[in-house]
């Protein structure tokens, strides 16, 4: 009974229209007066220890590093320098989308920041070189995908921060090579779209041209250098990459780049501090949420259920990315992994699945769900800066996706596919 009127409150508020993190937390309330010997003191004590934690630092760290980057001018960068690249093929301006935003998910790990950043961009330039509006909006939009996957993830920090003793180094690890692979599969869909409807290709570049917009965009992709090689070589701990990210990101946009002045800094830091409040309400909110669903025991009620309906692994996984895709149409990335990876961890388990595994595939599930409607946090950026209804996206957004879910499947049943990453720096069995 708690349950049911659990979620029937939360759906109630956030079909009014009340904040996820408010809706999350004011039905956790409701649900506390139920349970017996459970008082306002539990809550508050759980909300405090959910956020009481060392290795949350890294989201803040990584929010600022990311909003240091988005507005130092690394974007344009990366955009010139994936001209140099990929300006040749077919479908340029598309090709140049899809390498820029892989570069930039491992500068930010945000699908906002590269759709507000790459879309403001590229999205004008490509309509004026001749693509619609609506393919434009839609692989700038799927290939911001990109940033929650590629390291520095936030989401692959909360998996970590909730499922408790999951390397965050394998998850950033594990997260190289599926990220690629859906640029890659993008890339691909692009040329299709150029052969098919655009084959005018940019004009070549001189070589001077070229070494000095390579050089100026790798000194932002060192950031994901700095970060992974750091992890990786047991220099930093993720905390302390964010912060080493953070210190980079400010020294090469301010003092080298010069694109960010001092006096924008207060009003910078206040941006990262109203993102890290909203992040950390929803793992305050949703961890409590978490808890009552332990409490009255739901993982262990669906993981009997889900014993007696399924006896194979590959259904399990098949039914897994069925309903994270749904969840991730309605919730956003982090309030679903805080609600859903104690349930899903133990179930997980029970069908010897690595929780590096299930973490890589909650985080791109979810991902994905940024994209879609109704509630695409990614989609209605993308829809604002193009001007756009959303009817107007669902046609050219659907086979970019079908792209993207071909990798996922590849992710899912054939994990050799990244786990060797991880596995050759120890970091997994």
């Amino acid at each position: 009974m708690t349950l049911i009127i659990l979620g029937l409150a939360f759906i109630l508020l956030t079909m009014v229209g009340l904040p996820i993190s408010f809706a999350v937390g004011v039905a956790s309330v409701i649900a506390t007066f139920l349970l017996p010997g459970v008082d306002n003191a539990t809550i508050v004590q759980r909300m405090l220890t959910a956020i009481n934690t060392f290795p949350l630092l890294a989201v803040i760290f990584f929010v600022f590093a990311g909003v240091l980057m988005a507005r130092g001018g690394i974007a344009r960068r990366l955009v010139l320098m994936a001209e140099v690249l990929v300006g040749w093929l077919p479908g340029a301006l598309a090709q140049i989308v899809c390498v820029a935003s892989m570069f930039f998910g491992g500068v930010t790990g945000s699908a906002v920041a590269e759709v507000s950043t790459i879309g403001g961009m590229m999205i004008p330039a490509m309509e004026k070189d001749g693509y619609s509006k609506r393919f434009a909006t839609a692989i700038v939009l799927t290939a911001a995908t990109m940033g929650p996957i590629i390291p520095p993830s936030i989401g692959m920090i909360v998996f970590a921060h909730v499922a408790g003793n999951v390397s965050i180094a394998a998850l950033f690890l594990a997260g190289v090579v599926p990220g690629v692979l859906i640029g890659f599969s993008l890339m691909v869909a692009s040329f299709v779209h150029g052969k098919l409807y655009h084959q005018k290709t940019l004009p070549k570049l001189k070589r001077r041209e070229k070494i000095i917009r390579v050089l100026d965009g790798m000194a932002g992709v060192f950031t994901m250098v700095i970060i992974l090689g750091g992890i990786i070589t047991g220099v930093f701990t993720a905390t302390e990459a964010g912060a080493a990210a953070s210190m980079y990101a400010l020294i090469i946009t301010v003092f080298v780049y010069k694109e960010i002045k001092i006096s924008e800094l207060p009003e910078i830091l206040w941006e990262c501090v109203l993102t890290n409040a909203v992040v950390m309400m929803l793992i305050a909110t949703c961890s409590v949420f978490a808890w009552i669903l332990t409490y009255e025991n739901l993982p262990t009620m669906l993981a009997t259920n889900f014993f007696n309906l399924i006896d194979s692994k590959w259904g399990f996984l098949l039914i897994l990315n069925v309903f994270l895709l749904f969840v991730g149409m309605f919730i956003d990335m982090t309030p679903a992994l805080i609600m859903l990876v104690p349930m899903l961890l133990p179930l997980a388990t029970k069908f010897g699945i690595d929780p590096v595994h299930l973490g890589l595939i909650m985080v791109i599930n979810l991902a994905f769900g940024l994209t879609t409607p109704p509630v695409g946090t990614a989609l209605f950026v993308a829809l604002k800066v193009a001007k756009l209804p959303m009817e107007k996206i669902i046609a050219p957004l659907l086979p970019l996706l079908a792209c993207m879910c071909v990798v996922l499947l590849l992710v899912t049943y054939v994990p050799e596919i990244y786990v060797w990453l991880p596995r050759s720096f120890g970091l997994m069995k």
